[in-house]
Parts: structure tokens; sequence; C-alpha cells
């Protein structure tokens, strides 16, 4: 596969996808954050929703189809 693809394939990616690294965890393709305090976030997705529990929890980044969550995390909920 030629590099012109999988810019292609990682571009056109519509899987909810879900990565948690280092207290950040980093959500692709939801649908919508359903509920959002400093102690859960609730994201909607085409799964399901995502609940993420914490503390001093925020959203560092938000786009259309991406959005980036920092503080400490304790649990994350997949339902």
């Amino acid at each position: 596969m030629n590099i012109r693809n999988k810019i292609n394939n990682y571009l056109e990616d519509k899987e909810y996808k879900i990565t948690f690294i280092n207290n950040q965890v980093n959500i692709n393709n939801y649908i919508e954050i359903i509920d959002f305090n400093t102690n859960t976030i609730s994201i909607k997705h085409n799964r399901g929703i995502t609940k993420i529990i914490g503390k001093d929890l925020v959203v560092s980044k938000m786009m259309d189809n991406e959005v980036l969550i920092t503080g400490v995390i304790k649990e994350i909920e997949v339902k």
C-alpha cells in the first residue's frame, strides 16, 4: 500500500476509537458529549456511550470528530 492510500484510509476512518495514555483519553469519531463535569464526562458514539470517571477532568481539545480529555483518570466505562 502506498503512502497516498494510507493517508486516505486514515482521513476517511469513521470507526469509533478510544486511546488512553498518561492520564489522557483521546476519542475519535464520537457523536456528542452528553454529560460533562470535573468528575464525569459521558460521550455518545456509534457503539453506545463511553463514561470517563476521574478528578479534575478537562476537555483539552475538541474537534468535529475528536476529543481529548485530561485529568486524573480513575475509570473508563464503555457501554
